[in-house]
C-alpha cells in the first residue's frame, strides 16, 4: 500500500474511533477559552456550561470539550450512594439516578478490582465503604454537616484545610486526588496518561461543581483547560478517569448523560452508559423553603 493510500486508511479508522456526542435534551452553548462562561440554567439553583479548549496548538489534535453542571447549596443536598450500603450490585448512572431521585450524578471516587472498595477513604453516616485514608489523594469531597456554620457541601484541600478536624463533622467523605494546589497551581506531570476524566469541585462562592471530559486528555491538560475558562475555583479532587468517567443530569429543563471514551474502549466494545458503576456521588432537590 502507497503512503497515500495508508493516509487515507488511517483517516478512515481515526474517523470510526471519533466519538459521537452524548444527546442532549438540552442545548448548552459551547465556551471558547477567553470568553466569558455561557452558562444556562435548566433549573433554579443549577448551571450548566460546556468550555472547549485546544489540546495541541501543532493543530493536530481537534481539542476537548468540558461538560460543567453548577449547583446552589441552597437548593441542592448531596448524596454519597454505594452498592455496597444498599446490597445490590452495581448499575448503570442512570438507575442510581431513578433509585434515588437524583437531579445529577457522577463518579464519588474510583474503586479497586473488587468493583466495590474505594480506593481512599469513604464514609456516609454510619456506613463506611473504605476505612483507610490513601497517603496520596490530597483532597476530600464532604456534605451533610453535623454542626450549624458549616458550608453544606465543600472539597476540602489535604494542605491547606484542617481536614482532621472537619471529616467528623460531616456525613458523607470521600477521598480522592487533589487536581490543583493552592491559588489553583498546576501539581500534574505534563506528559501523564490521557484518558477520559470527572471531577468534583467547589468555588469561591461556595457552589459545587460535578466536571467531565469524554474525551482522553491529561490531568494537565484538564487542569490547564478549566483554569482557562476562569471558573473561580477554590478546589477541585478528580475522581474517575477512562471509560468509567461518567456524568449525568436528570432536570424538568433537560438531561444530558456523558461517558468516558478511549480508542481502546471502541475497539473492545465498551459499555457506555451501560457501564454498571458501584460509587455515586448525587445531587438531589433540596427539601428546605
Amino acid at each position: 500500500m502507497d503512503i497515500a493510500r495508508l493516509c487515507a486508511a488511517a483517516a478512515l479508522l481515526l474517523s470510526l474511533l471519533i466519538p459521537a456526542p452524548s444527546v442532549f435534551a438540552m442545548e448548552i452553548p459551547v465556551t471558547q477559552p477567553g470568553e466569558d462562561v455561557r452558562w444556562i440554567s435548566p433549573e433554579k439553583g443549577l448551571d450548566a456550561a460546556s468550555a472547549a479548549w485546544p489540546e495541541d496548538d501543532s493543530g493536530f489534535q481537534s481539542g476537548i470539550l468540558i461538560t460543567i453542571l453548577r449547583f446552589d447549596t441552597a437548593y441542592f443536598d448531596f448524596r454519597l450512594l454505594s452498592s455496597r450500603w444498599d446490597s445490590r450490585p452495581p448499575r448503570p448512572l442512570r438507575n442510581w439516578a431513578e433509585d434515588y431521585g437524583l437531579a445529577a450524578a457522577v463518579n464519588a471516587c474510583m474503586y479497586l478490582k473488587d468493583n466495590e472498595t474505594a480506593t481512599g477513604y469513604m464514609r456516609s453516616g454510619d456506613r463506611t465503604n473504605n476505612p483507610r485514608f490513601a497517603s496520596r489523594y490530597g483532597a476530600f469531597f464532604v456534605s451533610g454537616p453535623r454542626q450549624a456554620g458549616l458550608p453544606r457541601a465543600a472539597v476540602l484541600d489535604k494542605f491547606s484545610d484542617d481536614w482532621e478536624r472537619l471529616l467528623p463533622l460531616y456525613d458523607n467523605v470521600v477521598q480522592n486526588f487533589r487536581l490543583m494546589g493552592a491559588g489553583g497551581t498546576q501539581i500534574w506531570p505534563e506528559n501523564g496518561p490521557r484518558h477520559a476524566v470527572s471531577a468534583v469541585a467547589e468555588d469561591l462562592n461556595g457552589r459545587i461543581l460535578f466536571l467531565h471530559c469524554a474525551s482522553p486528555v491529561s490531568v494537565n491538560e484538564f487542569v490547564r483547560a478549566i483554569s482557562a475558562h476562569r471558573l473561580n475555583l477554590n478546589s477541585a479532587m478528580y475522581t474517575e478517569g477512562g471509560k468509567e468517567a461518567s456524568l449525568l443530569l436528570d432536570s424538568p429543563g433537560g438531561g444530558l448523560l456523558r461517558h468516558g471514551f478511549s480508542a481502546a474502549g471502541v475497539l473492545l466494545s465498551s459499555m457506555g452508559e451501560n457501564l454498571e458503576l458501584p460509587n455515586i456521588l448525587g445531587a438531589v432537590r433540596a427539601s428546605r423553603p
